[in-house]
């Protein structure tokens, strides 16, 4: 059977090593692997409202699994102000001028303005909820879905109590929050040294996407 992989960098595999058969060895190498047909439909700095788009314009022809990587809330444009607070949660913490689509965050004032004023994250955990219940809904409808693990990947969320536990890789936390606790610094691009390592911005290794594959085979399998 298929498995479809939807979300952003992390889902796509960006920094991950490339096999001497030319194959970059991100999460679909490593399925493909362990025997499945793989569609890897991820992307660089996607946000969920065009991982949404990407299931809805989706076809499903034949039966499937999906994978859908749930990427950081900041990164949707806000309502009325037309841009994104961030990346992520710690990025714009540690590094709030990093920006995915202000040219020059720094001398934007109503961009600061927004940050001093209206800022929220119990905002963010809303739409988190209000996305996930969509993309449950058109999953759920889709016949030719037989089954799919929703995944937070630069940072974690918390699981609303519609979906089901079996139904979420790493319930409550992310892939990066999963590395992070092994505490190998070969499960990240560039290690864990204070100089190039941030959360939510650091991508998996190549042994870090090897791993994330096989916790979504160890479920799939046994479905």
């Amino acid at each position: 059977m298929i498995i479809n992989l939807f979300g952003d960098s992390f889902i796509y595999g960006s920094c991950a090593d490339y096999h001497e058969d030319g194959r970059k060895m991100n999460i679909d190498y490593w399925l493909t692997e362990k025997g499945w047909s793989v569609s890897n439909y991820g992307y660089n700095g996607s946000s969920n409202t065009e991982v949404l788009t990407s299931i809805k314009e989706n076809p499903f022809n034949e039966e499937c699994l999906c994978v859908v990587g749930v990427t950081s809330l900041l990164r949707e444009n806000l309502p009325w102000l037309g841009f994104s607070s961030s990346w992520g949660r710690n990025i714009l913490k540690e590094d709030r001028f990093d920006h995915p689509n202000l040219e020059n965050p720094m001398s934007n004032e109503l961009w600061e303005d927004y940050l001093i004023y209206c800022h929220d994250d119990e905002y963010f955990n809303t739409i988190y909820k209000i996305w996930l219940l969509k993309v449950k809904h058109l999953l759920d409808n889709t016949p030719n879905v037989k089954g799919y693990l929703f995944v937070n990947t630069v940072e974690k969320y918390k699981k609303p109590m519609f979906v089901e536990k079996e139904n979420y890789l790493y319930t409550d936390s992310s892939i990066t929050d999963m590395l992070v606790d092994k505490e190998d610094e070969k499960l990240f691009e560039g290690g864990l040294t204070e100089e190039t390592f941030l959360e939510g911005r650091a991508h998996p290794s190549t042994l870090g996407y090897k791993l994330v594959a096989e916790d979504i085979h160890d479920i799939f399998h046994n479905t």
